[in-house]
């Protein structure tokens, strides 16, 4: 049986009906240009999405992760007597009875607190302080520990885990070549079949990359269709609407904000004329152009954006859109094989060679919160002036 292998040639004279040949590794074949999340790889010579295994349709993954006790005052307080500070919503449940949080000059001690309506039963003037007569709106709520008499044991926080799933989905393309096509001599094709064979390769790459940014997680239980949901889907917390250019300082509000809740990303994907204006700042050490050589890969240049947060890693994608950038950590973004992408020759018909390519897998997102993206960028805007860094 002859082999399928990344060279002049495809022969499939001795390929038998019915076997199936693991073409999944071929994949760096094709420029990381075409497929630059699947094949790509980084500044650090690894692959800029992770990859893992897994026996199900549906998977599923759980995120935990402690709560800052910070938040916010969404009403104001009027008067030194009132015990019920209502907080921005979903902030109540950082916070838990026993603690102590300060308002501006005030510490107050936590004896109830209602998640329903993000509201804290507290003590006022506690710790030696003075009740104050008003709290404005947004003043910062920040925790200070738990304040308990000896002997006493402290209440956990309202916390649970949030669980998310994503779907398999079937990538598949039906080749078809005449022996007569094949026996065609033509100039810079030494073998149809293999020429073909390749394109077919990257047509369905190209659907799985393109999946990965934007696909929907959907299920029907009648037609038995799946897809897979992608970054688009996923990455919904921290999201840049107004920014028209990729600078240092918009990225690095990103990251501050990620890292306020606890995480941070490390990979930013967007189409290569996003990434303009990041030439345009003072101080150059910034931006690195790093080169990677890679065998398999090529030689790739990357570019490495360096902030107070470390470095972030630029990936040009053609399939984003236009006015789009995703933030992401590669070891949270990873595709989930089902089944590798094989080929198998099907009955022959005539004087014709019938091959199918066929695989299923999936997207983890898995932290969507230390995930960011723009969604507003626009090419045609004013150029920035020289970015002043902060």
């Amino acid at each position: 049986m002859a082999i399928l292998k990344a060279g002049p040639a495809f022969y499939s004279y001795d390929l038998q009906v019915e076997t199936k040949i693991n073409i999944d590794d071929l994949i760096y074949i094709i420029t990381p240009d075409d497929l630059p999340l699947l094949s790509g790889i980084g500044s650090d010579g690894l692959g800029v999405i992770g990859k893992a295994p897994v026996d199900q349709t549906e998977f599923f993954w759980l995120e935990e992760d402690v709560p800052l006790p910070r938040g916010t005052l969404l009403t104001a307080i009027a008067s030194n007597a009132t015990t019920a500070f209502v907080l921005s919503t979903g902030h109540a449940v950082r916070f838990a009875v026993g603690d102590a949080v300060r308002f501006s000059s005030e510490i107050v001690l936590v004896t109830a607190i209602n998640t329903s309506t993000d509201t804290l039963t507290v003590t006022r003037g506690s710790l030696g302080t003075t009740a104050l007569a008003t709290i404005a709106t947004l003043t910062e709520a920040i925790g200070v520990g738990t304040v308990l008499a000896e002997g006493s044991i402290g209440s956990a926080n309202f916390q649970g885990r949030d669980k998310y799933s994503n779907y398999t989905q079937i990538f598949s393309k039906k080749l078809t070549v005449s022996r007569t096509e094949q026996g065609i001599k033509k100039y810079g094709v030494p073998n149809e079949l293999n020429k073909q064979m390749k394109n077919a390769m990257l047509h369905c790459n190209v659907g799985i990359e393109q999946s990965a940014l934007y696909g929907i997680k959907f299920q029907d239980t009648a037609t038995r269709i799946r897809s897979t949901g992608g970054l688009n889907s996923y990455v919904t917390t921290n999201v840049n609407t107004s920014s028209p250019w990729l600078t240092i300082n918009t990225i690095e509000a990103q990251q501050q904000a990620c890292y306020d809740k606890g995480g941070a990303f490390d990979y930013i994907t967007a189409r290569p004329a996003a990434f303009q204006a990041l030439n345009n700042t003072t101080g150059n050490e910034r931006v690195q152009t790093v080169t990677v050589d890679d065998l398999r890969r090529g030689r790739r240049r990357a570019q490495v954006v360096t902030t107070e947060f470390g470095e972030v890693q630029l990936v040009r994608n053609r399939y984003v859109r236009k006015t789009d950038a995703f933030c992401y950590s590669r070891d949270n973004f990873t595709q989930r094989v089902f089944q590798p992408l094989v080929v198998e020759k099907l009955a022959k018909t005539d004087d014709t060679d019938s091959y199918m390519m066929v695989g299923e897998c999936g997207f983890q997102i898995k932290g969507q919160d230390h995930m960011a993206k723009f969604t507003g960028l626009d090419l045609n805007a004013v150029f920035p002036a020289t970015e002043t860094l902060v």
